[in-house]
């Protein structure tokens, strides 16, 4: 499904600042495994009703809905190109779920049970943005931040691995060629051997004959082509600044 492939695209653009570092590690594993949603529109409306229904729990988080985390998801939600049909179930979820007596973490047993762990590695990230996009961190969402991963069937230290990525991130602008290096999973204290061992690994992921062995569409084929570009940019940037 195109806006599935295209929910990667965005977290790894849109995103960038706070979760780069997870992303890249999700989107290489991404394109050579298929989803557990099944291609039909029942599959496809749950995954969108509890995709968003855990979106709107976070906003509410607070007990009242800000405009900054109406935008957050506005903003996800054109980026990863729904279609007409599929934004007006993700609004109705939305706003339902805004309202109900449902827990986010029902929420997220249900969402778990429709995704792939990459999909709700996805999601993990967005309610941090969401959460940020007031500009405060209440206590009302770090608990729900900390306690989520149990119910979406992420690993126990994903809290702490993605606060750590957003209290980094103003950094990011200081130093450019970490950027590079965590598009590797290297930092500079790698040796070049190691650092073109990493380029490898990272590049073979997104092969052409891999990806098409996995049955994906054409549009991820196209996706795991950018991602090629990135990585062949950083390993090229890393090489120069070495020398």
């Amino acid at each position: 499904m195109i806006f599935l492939a295209a929910i990667f695209g965005y977290w790894a653009n849109g995103a960038v600042g706070a979760f780069i570092g997870l992303a890249i590690v999700l989107i290489l594993n991404f394109v050579i495994k298929s989803f557990n949603v099944n291609n039909n529109v029942h599959a496809t409306t749950l995954f969108l009703n509890s995709l968003f229904s855990i979106l709107a729990k976070m906003a509410k988080a607070d007990g009242v809905i800000a405009k900054e985390e109406i935008d957050a998801v506005t903003q996800f939600m054109n980026a990863i190109r729904l279609s007409s049909k599929d934004k007006e179930t993700a609004i109705n979820a939305f706003r339902k779920a805004s309202s109900s007596e449902q827990s986010i973490y029902e929420y997220a047993s249900q969402y778990r049970a429709v995704a792939s762990v990459e999909m709700r590695g996805v999601v993990y990230a967005v309610l941090w943005e969401v959460a940020y996009s007031d500009g405060v961190l209440h206590e009302q969402e770090d608990e729900i931040l900390r306690k989520i991963p149990e119910y979406l069937g992420l690993h126990s230290g994903i809290y702490n691995d993605t606060k750590n990525s957003v209290n980094s991130q103003g950094n990011w602008g200081k130093a450019d060629i970490d950027k590079h290096y965590q598009v590797l999973g290297c930092t500079k204290d790698n040796s070049d051997k190691e650092i073109k061992k990493a380029y490898r690994k990272a590049i073979s992921k997104h092969h052409p004959d891999k990806i098409q062995s996995q049955g994906l569409p054409k549009e991820f084929m196209d996706y795991a082509n950018e991602q090629s570009k990135k990585i062949n940019k950083a390993y090229d940037v890393i090489k120069k600044s070495r020398h």
